[in-house]
């Protein structure tokens, strides 16, 4: 079943284009794909390598009747109990979530920051964007992306997201820097510029002389 604000926003776009990290919301946006009764052009990101990713798992429960397409994930672990005290809010969306909590939880960092999946890039979800960012009013945005910062979502989020949040603070970057190139080709070089996209992530000093 689509709720009346999904439907109208998917009807004012020309294309939807999602990014799913879970096999359930997979399952749900094809599903939905069939039930609208005016298809637009479905663009699925996912990559192939969700498919044997460990973490990348679902319930069945998450299927049954009743379960629906999820356009955004909200954290539910510590941060989102006591949202007043974090830090940190990590938006994302596919294959970079994974990389993000467990570099949380190596970090010990459950608490201090949240992470919240962006799983429909278009039509964006400013509705329930804006829910999440309203739910941690003392914490710091940031967008992370594991492509170059040229080739990513940022340049299309950004100013989405600061237009949800009325331009209130800025929206981070933490990712690879501008390249020519998709891909370093050096399995090194690669992991390199992982770990410093995860270490400003979870750095909360890494902006405070940019502010």
């Amino acid at each position: 079943k689509l709720d009346d604000f999904d439907v109208r926003q998917l009807y004012e776009c020309n294309w939807i284009v999602v990014n799913c990290s879970t096999p359930a919301n997979f399952f749900h946006v094809l599903r939905r794909q069939i039930l609208l009764p005016f298809r637009k052009p479905l663009i699925i990101f996912t990559p192939k390598s969700l498919l044997r990713h460990p973490e990348a798992r679902s319930s069945f429960d998450d299927m049954l009747p009743g379960t629906h397409f999820l356009r955004v994930i909200p954290d539910s672990g510590p941060a989102a109990q006591n949202p007043e005290e974090v830090k940190r809010v990590l938006f994302c969306t596919g294959k970079v979530y994974y990389d993000l909590t467990r570099e949380r939880k190596a970090r010990q960092m459950e608490a201090d920051v949240a992470i919240t999946r962006v799983e429909q890039l278009s039509p964006f979800p400013f509705d329930l964007l804006q829910r999440e960012a309203q739910k941690y009013p003392a914490a710091e945005l940031v967008w992370c992306q594991e492509e170059h910062k040229n080739q990513g979502y940022y340049d299309y989020v950004k100013p989405r997201l600061r237009t949800t949040i009325n331009r209130a603070k800025p929206v981070w970057y933490a990712g690879r820097e501008p390249a020519a190139a998709p891909a370093t080709g050096n399995k090194k070089t690669h992991l390199t510029e992982l770990q410093r996209l995860l270490d400003t992530a979870f750095n909360l000093d890494a902006f405070k002389d940019l502010a």
